[in-house]
């Protein structure tokens, strides 16, 4: 690869910019364009690439009913008329398809930490001093 000038370096060409965001596609309702463009804009403008659209739209969607869920399980209580309100599998279903969704995107907070989990050094012999020992029976 060749060697960039100083003159090329010193340009900026579009980062952070608005057009290579990503767009709300026209299906979406007011509540889930919302939630679409608030998790764009909260995010940096290289986390999501054009492959992520189809399931960024779900997540929104997810959110949408959830919230609308929650809403109406305020309004009318968990019981109605001595039965479980059908509210209740409409949140909780809804919250899976977040839950499980936002860890495919990144977006919790989880998922954003690195994939590294420090390990303990197991104690006791190590493989090389257990392969020395097997010279022995040669």
């Amino acid at each position: 690869m060749p060697r960039r000038s100083a003159a090329e370096l010193s340009v900026v060409t579009g980062i952070g910019s608005r057009a290579n965001r990503l767009r709300p596609p026209p299906t979406l309702n007011e509540t889930e364009r919302t939630i679409f463009i608030e998790i764009i804009n909260s995010t940096n403008p290289q986390h999501f690439v054009r492959s992520d659209l189809p399931l960024l739209v779900r997540y929104c969607e997810a959110h949408a009913l959830c919230e609308q869920a929650a809403n109406e399980l305020k309004a009318g209580g968990a019981v109605i008329g001595g039965r479980p309100s059908p509210w209740l599998a409409v949140a909780e279903k809804s919250n899976r398809n977040v839950v499980a969704l936002s860890m495919r995107l990144r977006l919790s907070p989880q998922a954003r930490q690195p994939n590294n989990p420090s390990r303990k050094a197991a104690a006791g012999v190590s493989a090389y001093e257990l392969m020395e020992g097997d010279d022995d029976t040669r």
